[in-house]
């Protein structure tokens, strides 16, 4: 008995459990053979305790340093066990952790055995760029189907889109991920997991309960679609998501039949010509807000294109990565506004009427037709805005005027003679003018044929408005929007005979509707209608008692827009008292803390807003919640933002926050006027420094899953106070970790085409307030060690590095300074070096002045110096047009004959951090050419001083003087 019991406690040796899961994958894969759908291993159908089992005898196995081959599938289960539990940090630290004994050669065996899987059972394989960038972690990861760090972003996802998903004509997968990626809010780590569209729509299928039919043949297999939603009811929100989504989009599947059809791609809308593709949507809407003081600001909102991206993937792809440019603004959008939240826009030029309202930077054929027929502005000269009581004055497209009701006139002519319905007013934007026109509650015929001469109409005497549920953006002469899932309701009304109404929609068909007694509304149903714009055609059959009186009755037509339930996004504030923009839209948190995102508040004078920042552990709990300085008056622009958010970061608590922090969300409070939030995550990429503040210390540990079968990445570092010198590191001593020593460095890796770089600062470099800075030293230029062209290349990663640390950014800055002090004296010589150093330290002293300019070309043709003090304005212009004024300027003094080399001294003397950018072929040669004529570069470097003297930059605490645009 007892011996029976012993044996029975012996556990299942890996051979038996490897020929079990083979069999059961067998089976699974025969059963999904005619639908088509991939295998996941996931699916393997183990329960907790028995993954347990296998785990330790496959680490057992491991430290005996035995074969892992014939288990092969064994470890592929073990390697999606570790994807399902990933957070979206670090894939093979944990799995390290858990699996002693595995060294990082061993990670080459895991794709051979993934790939082994997906030819065997028709396992599912890694697609899009995230998977092409992450060529190992990509296989564990997309066999854990949906892991656990995606789930509550996933069912997040398909709350906001439930609509859209219970109108979809057709549930093929790729359809249904391709409206996932183009329109779910998402973070940097859930946009690249949608890239797999096929699998995501398959993910919705499953999930949703879609028919199936016979066992095996559902999408994913139920033990695992069981597992999932327990895993997603565990959290609270996505529980209520999950359910409220089954609930809407299961009427979509009653009547779908349960028999399995062959597996359809949808066709290639790519191939159609630019007419026969859909036409969504993307009239702008065009308002004006008040500002104070009778000042007007005209304001575009765009719609949302994500209707648009979910055409096709290159459509979508095009619109993430092209920025556009409205007509009227100086300025591009970033790539990506069109999809994100806010798209609301202030215009200071009066949009060209010849022109769509929207352009983007690079042609697309699809867009550029549909921009040209659907986006553009009503016709003028004259355009109607009727004030709302939010201080928002919305267009009136059909120029109809009402009694008792408040207008913005705008006109591109000029303003009529005045009346006594006219008050003076002023529009903030170029190219028109305006006024405020008051219609009192009675108007005369004098009055009345006045205004038709400004192009106006006053309103008829049957009323139509939305019932119940106001429509949105009803603009109380004709135009509304409509959601897919609402059945308008209308109120129609009159004050005179009015024997029936002749309604039809589209001009398909006339309904007759019996009328009321005058003053008494009748209301009216109409069915819920597709996606699109609808006219709704009313028309009054007057009574017999007016006989011989009217001529023709009157007719109305309603606009309404109709468009699907578009997700609320958090941080998008609707409230019209204050408008937030954020460029670009959807930074990182490494870019937000380098204070390099533009941040406006628009609103009405007299009030304040105040914002908070929140940063968050990779478990989510909160390790900061601070007030940035103090609340800011309204309007704050971009300029006073940088600098409060500047002196917020150089808080030695808040900059030691950031280390541990994995979000950010930055909380605006306007308080009557509304709240708005953004949040911020950490960039992901496949090759990274990874920061920890261990015990005081700050570890650094590079993380690689590029998946690359070469040496290993390059690694190197350079101390801040020698910031030229790279010493490298050995790939085992990254993965290792490793420690930073004061005061710290730029830290350096690539990888084939990835890269990342961090500048990491820590400790005092001495005591007293001197060892708050570093003292660079950087005399290894114009050595065979050390090219020109190679000291620009290192102070270019010193400036695309992110910043960690205390002080890290004035350190850096302080670092960057004295490289290009350097790299400048090496060329231009000490005596112009100590000159400019002179002359940026006392800007006003007429020596330093004068002295500045003997040194451009050693006292010969001073001329040349003078004439460049004297017009150096000229560089204010056109970068083009100013290039060849200095061109010319020094052929006619005999300094340089190159046009070539006189443009290239330009921009290096703005920016010699950036000028590899647009010479990294030959940046040696023109360094080379530079250094043989250093007086061409001493006038280039005069103008860029003094211009940006002129623009008021400081000049004192930077030798970085990037005013031209190049």
């Amino acid at each position: 008995m007892r011996l029976d019991n012993r044996i029975a406690a012996m556990p299942v040796p890996l051979e038996q459990w490897q020929a079990r899961l083979e069999r059961h994958f067998e089976s699974l894969a025969r059963k999904r053979s005619s639908s088509g759908f991939p295998i996941f291993a996931l699916e393997h159908g183990l329960d907790q305790g028995e993954l347990d089992e296998i785990a330790s005898q496959l680490r057992s196995r491991l430290r005996a340093g035995l074969q892992l081959a014939p288990h092969w599938l064994l470890w592929v289960i073990y390697a999606t066990e570790r994807g399902y539990t990933y957070t979206g940090d670090e894939y093979w630290q944990s799995f390290e952790e858990s699996t002693p004994a595995w060294e990082f050669s061993d990670r080459d065996r895991i794709k051979p055995w993934f790939r082994k899987f997906q030819k065997a059972y028709n396992g599912v394989e890694p697609s899009g760029p995230w998977a092409e960038h992450r060529r190992i972690i990509a296989w564990p990861i997309t066999h854990a189907v949906l892991p656990r760090y995606l789930q509550r972003e996933f069912a997040r996802a398909l709350y906001d889109l439930r609509f859209r998903l219970a109108t979809m004509s057709s549930l093929e997968p790729a359809r249904i991920g391709r409206l996932l990626a183009a329109n779910a809010y998402a973070t940097t780590r859930f946009q690249e997991f949608l890239q797999q569209e096929e699998l995501t729509g398959r993910i919705v299928l499953a999930l949703l309960g879609a028919p199936s039919g016979d066992e095996g043949r559902e999408p994913i297999y139920r033990k695992t679609l069981d597992r999932i939603v327990a895993d997603l009811e565990k959290i609270r929100s996505a529980r209520g998501w999950l359910k409220e989504t089954q609930r809407v989009v299961s009427d979509r599947f009653k009547g779908i039949g349960h028999g399995v059809a062959p597996v359809q791609r949808p066709a290639d809308v790519r191939a159609r010509p630019a007419e026969q593709l859909p036409h969504p949507e993307v009239r702008p809407s065009l308002l004006l807000r008040y500002s104070g003081d009778s000042i007007w600001s005209v304001v575009i909102d765009m719609p949302d294109f994500r209707g648009v991206a979910a055409l096709n993937a290159e459509v979508a792809s095009f619109l993430r990565r092209t920025r556009c440019r409205l007509n009227g603004a100086p300025d591009r959008k970033p790539a990506g506004w069109l999809l994100s939240g806010s798209r609301k826009s202030v215009v200071k030029t009066w949009p060209d009427q010849a022109k769509p309202l929207l352009e983007f930077e690079r042609p697309n054929a699809y867009l550029t037709h549909l921009l040209e027929s659907e986006c553009r502005l009503g016709a003028g000269p004259v355009w109607l805005f009727r004030i709302g009581a939010d201080g928002t004055a919305l267009e009136i497209a059909g120029h109809v005027v009402r009694p008792d009701c408040d207008y913005v006139v705008v006109t591109a002519g000029d303003l009529p003679e005045r009346h006594a319905f006219m008050s003076a007013c002023t529009i903030d934007c170029s190219g028109v003018k305006a006024f405020k026109l008051a219609i009192p509650a009675a108007v005369g015929a004098e009055d009345t044929r006045w205004l038709h001469k400004l192009g106006l109409q006053i309103a008829r005497t049957i009323r139509v408005w939305p019932a119940g549920m106001p429509g949105r953006n009803w603009d109380g002469e004709g135009r509304s929007e409509w959601l897919t899932t609402e059945q308008p309701c209308l109120a129609l009304m009159h004050d005179h005979p009015v024997e029936a109404y002749a309604l039809s929609i589209d001009r398909d068909g006339e309904q007759i509707i019996k009328a009321g007694n005058p003053g008494m509304p009748i209301y009216l149903k109409l069915p819920a209608l597709p996606v699109g714009t609808h006219l709704l055609t009313v028309r009054a059959r007057r009574s017999g008692a007016l006989e011989g009186i009217a001529s023709a009755p009157p007719e109305g037509h309603l606009q309404l827009s109709v468009r699907e339930p578009e997700p609320w996004i958090p941080g998008v504030l609707s409230h019209a008292g204050m408008l937030v923009r954020l460029d670009p839209p959807e930074a990182s948190l490494d870019m937000f803390w380098q204070n390099k995102v533009a941040l406006s508040v628009l609103g009405p004078q007299g009030h304040s807003v105040y914002f908070v920042l929140h940063l968050e552990s990779r478990d989510g709990s909160e390790i900061l919640s601070e007030n940035i300085g103090a609340p800011m008056e309204l309007p704050v622009t971009p300029d006073a933002w940088s600098k409060q958010f500047g002196q917020f970061v150089k808080r030695e608590k808040v900059a030691w926050s950031l280390l541990e922090a994995a979000a950010g969300r930055l909380v605006i409070n306007g308080e009557t006027l509304g709240e708005t939030s953004f949040r911020f995550e950490h960039d992901v990429p496949p090759l990274r420094w990874v920061l920890r503040n261990e015990h005081g210390n700050i570890v650094l540990r590079l993380v690689d899953e590029t998946g690359h079968e070469d040496e290993g990445p390059e690694a190197s570092y350079c101390d801040m106070q020698r910031p030229l010198r790279r010493e490298p590191f050995t790939p085992e001593a990254c993965r290792a970790g490793l420690t930073v020593q004061r005061p710290g460095g730029l830290f350096f890796a690539r990888r084939g085409q990835h890269s990342d770089m961090v500048v990491v600062s820590t400790g005092l470099t001495a005591g007293g307030f001197q060892g708050l800075g570093v003292s660079p030293v950087c005399d290894d230029i114009g050595t065979t060690a050390l090219t020109l062209a190679e000291s620009c290349r290192i102070l270019a990663l010193w400036r695309k590095a992110r910043l960690a640390g205390f002080l890290a950014d004035s350190r850096c800055q302080q670092v960057r300074n004295s490289i290009v002090l350097a790299i400048f004296e090496r060329i231009c010589g000490s005596t112009w070096a100590s000159a400019e150093s002179d002359y940026r330290r006392n800007p006003g002293s007429a020596n330093a002045n004068d002295n500045l300019k003997r040194c451009v070309v050693d006292g010969r043709t001073p001329g040349f110096a003078i004439v460049l003090h004297r017009d150096h304005g000229t560089m204010n212009g056109n970068f083009g047009q100013a290039s060849a004024w200095y061109a010319e300027l020094s052929r006619r003094y005999k300094v340089c004959t190159d046009p070539g080399l006189c443009t290239f001294a330009l921009k290096f003397a703005s920016a010699p951090d950036r000028i590899e950018d647009g010479y990294s072929a030959n940046l040696d040669h023109m360094l080379g050419q530079l250094a043989a004529a250093p007086a061409i570069l001493r006038g280039a470097r005069l103008l860029a001083t003094l211009c940006a003297q002129e623009q008021g930059q400081s000049i004192a605490d930077t030798s970085l003087l990037p005013r031209w645009r190049w």
